[in-house]
């Protein structure tokens, strides 16, 4: 079983929005289709650009976009990209 944060979660939600876009889409417009806080897709979209996985336009048409294909992004490398590297633990039962 795999333990994820909140923030993770949330992350996957946006991506998911992303992907089922036409264009890019602002942090607000974010917000509004996926109902998390645009606090929270804000710091969400830095980190996932930070990592790679989106894409920051500038400018009046600007907002963020899949940096790649959404079928070539992990649900391992959102989880890494947010939360660290994925390391196994071992089970006590």
């Amino acid at each position: 079983m795999i333990r994820m944060s909140k923030l993770t979660d949330y992350a996957i939600v946006l991506l998911a929005h992303l992907a089922r876009s036409d264009r890019t889409l602002t942090a607000q417009e974010l917000a509004g289709r996926s109902r998390v806080p645009l606090p929270t897709v804000s710091k969400l979209c830095k980190e996932l650009s930070r990592a790679g996985i989106v894409v920051s336009h500038r400018g009046r048409h600007g907002g963020y976009s899949l940096a790649r294909g959404a079928d070539a992004i992990s649900v391992a490398e959102i989880v890494e990209a947010l939360e660290g590297p994925i390391a196994l633990t071992e089970c006590g039962t």
